[in-house]
């Protein structure tokens, strides 16, 4: 059976910047009527097991780690960035994701 849809939240901690990123993202998938979307944060010293996954798309909250071998956007708009900033990346996320699973 082959893994769900998932979009990894990693930041330093894990705790306040990925997970303003997942509830942003959560939002917008919900607004969309997007819902075979796992969103998830995790502190970057716990992503090692997510390694290899398909189907996934990663937000970095930190430096993108080009090394993971995943697809993955820079999400510190998140944080910092507008509200139409913030769309345009849960956008940019989605697209990537749609492509990553072929669809």
């Amino acid at each position: 059976m082959a893994e769900g849809k998932l979009i990894l939240c990693v930041c330093g901690g894990g705790i306040n910047t990925s997970l303003n990123a997942k509830n942003k993202i959560n939002e917008y998938l919900s607004e969309q009527g997007i819902h075979d979307v796992e969103v998830i944060h995790a502190m970057i010293g716990d992503i090692n097991p997510y390694r290899g996954r398909p189907n996934m798309v990663v937000v970095w909250m930190t430096q993108i780690d080009p090394t993971f071998d995943a697809p993955g956007v820079q999400g510190m708009s998140f944080v910092i960035g507008s509200k139409k900033a913030k769309a345009q990346l849960c956008e940019q996320i989605v697209q990537k994701l749609n492509e990553v699973c072929g669809g």
